[in-house]
């Protein structure tokens, strides 16, 4: 063999070398970007629930959150979908929206105390408890001024029977007098 067929052959053998190398590589990254086998049901309905948020599908978003919620606990996945799930029912025109985004954050805050998520939920929740506090305040505000009302009618009828009552008393003493 020449000299120039050896240099052909090694020059062909490191690049058939470097192409299987970078080959490898390649087909690596593309594996590791493609969807686990080993992931979990939760993980993969959370990882939808994104998507449908990202494009801006509430609902579907709610649904599969739903089902992470619902299935066990499992952290870094649970949490953060309890949390998303509280922002989502908060929309919820029903007025059962604040009552149960506060159950889910309960539930955030007393199953993953140490989650970021729990962190960031904590105002959160401490703002729905306020407001909920607030409601029933108001509640009570207005039942109190019902009775207050109902009260001051009944009030207005007793003088006005006690006048009466005057009224005839008198009356009988004239004619006694007579």
């Amino acid at each position: 063999m020449s000299i120039k067929s050896k240099r052909f052959n090694m020059l062909a053998t490191v690049l058939l070398f470097a192409l299987i190398i970078s080959g490898c590589g390649s087909l690596m990254k593309m594996a590791s970007s493609l969807p686990r086998m080993d992931t979990s049901i939760e993980e993969r309905n959370f990882a939808g629930a994104l998507k449908y948020l990202r494009s801006g599908n509430e609902s579907g978003a709610r649904d599969l959150l739903e089902r992470v919620v619902d299935a066990p606990p499992l952290t870094g996945v649970t949490d953060e979908a309890l949390f998303r799930l509280s922002l989502l029912s908060l929309r919820n025109e029903g007025g059962r929206g604040d009552s149960h985004a506060r159950e889910l954050l309960d539930r955030l805050l007393s199953e993953f105390p140490g989650s970021i998520w729990a962190k960031q939920g904590a105002p959160l929740a401490a703002y729905l408890q306020e407001a909920f506090a607030l409601r029933s305040g108001k509640r009570q505000i207005k039942n109190l001024r019902n009775q207050n009302l109902s009260l001051s009618r009944d009030n207005k009828e007793l003088r006005q029977s006690m006048e009466r009552l005057k009224q005839l008393d008198l009356e009988l003493e004239q004619k006694i007098r007579r």
